[in-house]
Order: C-alpha cells, then structure tokens, then sequence
C-alpha cells in the first residue's frame, strides 16, 4: 500500500484500522488505494463484502445517483479556488399542507478514523417550532487527510414529481420544510449532506467539466469519501443566462443528472470493470427554460 490515497488510507503512525466491515472491496476502491496486483490477490478475499458495502453507500446517497456519460470535452478553465455564490433564479416550489414533523439525518460525507460514514445528527422536530426557531446546522467534519474545500449544504428530499436534490441555506426553515412531500405516516423525511471538492493536484482527478453554453468550467469533483461518495451538483455554481432559467445539468445522452459516482471519472477494462488507472473527464450541459 502506497500514501497516494490519503483521504482512506491514514499514516501508519496515526491510526486506526478500520473495522472489516467497513473495509471497500476492490471494485470500489479509489484509484489510488492499491497496486493492480494488490488488488488482483484481496479481489477473492474481498469478494463477499462488496454487496455490504454496496448497499450502505446506495443508503448514504438515498439511492438516487445517477450514472453520466463519459466523454472527452472541450478544454476548460483551471478549478477556481472558491466557489461562488450562485445568484441564479430559484425554481418554484410546491408547498405541502399535511404533515407536522420533520425527520432528518445529517451526513458529513466523510469517515470517522476507524472508517465508519459520520452521521452528525438525526432526529424529528415539529415544523411550527421551526418557524420560530430555525434549526442551525451543525459545522461538517473536515477530512483528516487530503484538502477539500466544502461547498454547502445539500439536500434530498421527497415531491410529487420525485425525489430532488438542492442545496440548502442556513438554518433550515419551516418554509423549506414545506417543500417535502409527506409520506403516508405524516412525517417528512429529509437527507442532508456535506458537499465536498479536492483542491490538490491529484494523480487521477475527477475532471469535471460544467459547460453553460458560453464557457466551460472545469473542477476537481474528488470526494472525501472516494468511491463510497457523491458528487452533487447543485453545489456547484448555477449559471445564469439573461431571459433564462436554469433548470439542471444534462450528460451526453440528454439525461438529466443530479449526483456523479466516482466510477464515472474512469473508463471501463474489457471486462466491464472500473478501470481506476484510466481516469475520464465527465463533461456536462446546462439546461435552459425561458422565463
């Protein structure tokens, strides 16, 4: 094991090992975590924790992540060190009467040092206090290894069109509450999730290019938490177009895409496996509505 994946793998003088349940097959492994031959020899031990794994990132993403196309974009301009605010127009929302309590779960999108997925909160509020006393969100757990910048606060939650992500100002209102859809028991559920980016030079990047149409913008969309992350792209800059609304990011196939997985930034062996030596750029388009 090398240190070019510092944000899984911690120094050997500072840390734990993280339990075997936690422990990411090879599949799912980041680039940087093992040698092809390191991961060809762990691939049979590993085998049978693969659907765990699997299965407790689709929770963490709340099951939405949807797979962009891969392809080779126009050149793009280097990752900003910040990003800005967006200044964008807001879609409408549709407000839902029923349904008094809020129940929410808080991620921080990044591992605790024995390698469990951090949950900095989860509970139930009744939505009236909320309009008395809006729930400040707490401070995300930064990573321990590797620099990313955090981006906001994201959400998904439930309408009568289907699930939708956005990012989330604070504190969290009663009018934002309105928004989600309750579900048969009367309670409102909503995931929140810290959004992250890399800011240094990395071996395989997650180039991401976000093209509106004018210019294109391109990023490093690595996640803390590697191949067991999303990217969510309504934290990254709205673009904004006089007479236009804009209305989300679309892939090379006209698909409406919401969140990235890691193993969209890499290109496929011939077997139909991730080939994490082989990293892709994933350029997106804005969508347009006139107002």
């Amino acid at each position: 094991m090398d240190d070019r994946n510092k944000e899984l793998t911690p120094p050997p003088e500072h840390a734990a090992v993280p339990p075997p349940e936690f422990t990411l097959p090879p599949e799912l492994l980041p680039p940087d975590t093992a040698l092809p031959g390191e991961k060809a020899a762990a691939a049979g031990a590993l085998q049978a924790k693969a659907a765990k794994w699997k299965k407790l990132a689709h929770i963490l993403v709340g099951g939405s992540a949807l797979t962009a196309s891969l392809l080779l974009g126009a050149p793009g301009a280097a990752a900003p060190d910040a990003v800005p605010d967006t200044g964008g127009t807001p879609a409408a929302y549709e407000e839902y009467a029923a349904g008094s309590t809020l129940h929410y779960t808080i991620y921080s999108d990044t591992f605790s040092a024995g390698g469990e997925p951090l949950i900095l909160a989860q509970s139930n509020v009744d939505i009236s206090a909320l309009a008395d006393a809006p729930l400040s969100l707490p401070q995300p757990e930064a990573p321990a290894y590797g620099a990313y910048q955090f981006l906001g606060w994201v959400a998904r939650y439930d309408t009568s069109a289907g699930q939708r992500w956005t990012r989330v100002e604070e504190p969290l209102t009663a009018a934002f509450a309105a928004r989600i859809k309750p579900g048969e028991d009367g309670v409102r559920t909503l995931a929140l999730h810290a959004a992250w980016r890399r800011t240094e030079e990395s071996r395989y990047p997650w180039t991401l290019r976000l093209d509106d149409g004018a210019a294109v913008t391109e990023y490093d969309a690595a996640v803390p938490m590697a191949s067991g992350g999303s990217v969510y792209l309504c934290a990254y800059p709205e673009p904004v177009r006089a007479g236009y609304r804009f209305t989300g990011w679309l892939n090379a196939s006209g698909a409406e895409v919401d969140t990235l997985s890691a193993a969209d930034f890499f290109a496929r062996s011939a077997d139909g496996q991730t080939d994490w030596q082989a990293p892709l750029p994933v350029t997106l388009t804005a969508q347009w509505e006139q107002e």
